[in-house]
């Protein structure tokens, strides 16, 4: 699977669980920034519609910021993007792990 089919399921399933949870851009902003993101709030809210795209450490550290604003919320977490590249549908590794800091840095 290629980073762009990579970074288009990660946004829909963050978006997913964004519109889910009635989460705030503007809190999600902040804790993606906390964890060393880069991207203005704008960005954000395009890569979360699918209008921008966004290399795979930031959209790793997005996904982060989403599962622990969200972690009590029945909705699927996001995956990284190592999990994804590691997938059924792909022939790439299966063997990274499935916290931050566990698979490959970008």
């Amino acid at each position: 699977m290629d980073d762009d089919r990579i970074g288009a399921v990660q946004a829909r399933l963050a978006r997913h669980a964004v519109d889910s949870t009635g989460l705030e851009l503007t809190r999600l902003w902040w804790q993606y920034f906390q964890l060393g993101g880069e991207a203005g709030m704008l960005e954000v809210d395009a890569y979360l519609h699918g209008c921008l795209a966004l290399p795979a450490l930031h959209r790793d550290l997005l996904a982060s910021a989403v599962n622990d604003l969200v972690h009590d919320a029945p909705v699927a977490r996001v995956p990284f993007s190592w999990e994804i590249l590691g997938s059924p549908d792909d022939a790439g590794p299966r063997d990274h792990g499935s916290r931050p800091g566990t698979g490959p840095r970008a």
